[in-house]
């Protein structure tokens, strides 16, 4: 009897403990589910956005000494939906009528490429035992305890909310608005969305930019977590989520944010 307590209580602090990182495989799912219902793409480069925009975040923070909003901004806001655009503008638009095996290599290539030209443009280089500090004051050293067998950090509280409320307003943002039924009309039919007098390229662009934000998002969350800023480590993390957003089917976005979680 008293092994059977032990073990339930074993059991639910490894699932309290494992929840933080879950959500952030959760944002990712979300992420690669977002980029194909709306452009048909699976986007293995994904990571390498969570990695461009966690490494801003630390020269902002740790480099510049700037404040946590400002840093939040520039690299998720700013520089993440940046990324996006550019990836859709010069490369993307230009394949939207490729096959999927054309496009899955060219997010292959993307995947490495990304990480070397933002070392190279911003002269970041990573240091070991080096990560920025989470989005919120004294997150890694304030503790909750909601349940009395596993603390909570308040940088993990902040980042399973984040992810709940971002997953919530994009499922939203699809169903209710407008802009979310000319997405998934993009990629069912460019031209007769068109017709429809639906500018495709501007509506391509943008959800590419919100998929780019969400990984920024990612990438800044899950970077306290890591000994060192290095992008292989982001590359480790899609191949997790892509997981969560098998069980999605690449379409759900509750199952996406359940198939994270769950890992």
């Amino acid at each position: 009897m008293l092994l059977a307590e032990a073990l339930g209580s074993d059991f639910f602090r490894g699932v309290l403990q494992g929840t933080p990182p879950g959500a952030v495989y959760a944002l990712i799912a979300v992420g690669f589910v977002l980029t194909y219902k709306t452009s048909g793409v699976f986007n293995l480069a994904f990571g390498a956005q969570a990695y461009v925009s966690a490494a801003m975040y630390f020269k902002a923070r740790v480099e510049w000494e700037r404040e946590i909003l400002p840093a939040v901004v520039l690299s998720v806001f700013i520089l993440a939906p940046l990324v996006g655009l550019l990836l859709e503008r010069l490369i993307f638009r230009h394949l939207r009528t490729s096959s999927a095996v054309s496009k899955l290599v060219v997010t292959i290539g993307l995947s490495v490429a990304i990480p070397a030209l933002f070392d190279i443009v911003a002269g970041f280089e990573a240091v070991a035992g080096r990560t920025p500090e989470g989005i919120v004051p004294e997150g890694a050293d304030v503790f909750y305890d909601p349940f009395g067998v596993y603390q909570f950090s308040r940088d993990e509280l902040v980042t399973m909310i984040i992810a709940v409320v971002a997953t919530a307003a994009l499922g939203a943002l699809f169903r209710f608005s407008a802009v979310g039924l000319r997405m998934r009309a993009v990629v069912e039919s460019p031209r007769m969305t068109e017709l429809s007098g639906i500018a495709a390229d501007r509506v391509s662009a943008f959800a590419w930019m919100l998929s780019s934000l969400f990984a920024g998002l990612a990438g800044v969350l899950i970077a306290p977590r890591f000994n060192t800023l290095a992008a292989g480590d982001f590359f480790n993390l899609v191949v997790v989520a892509i997981a969560a957003a098998a069980i999605g089917r690449l379409v759900s976005l509750p199952k996406a944010l359940l198939g994270g979680l769950g890992l």
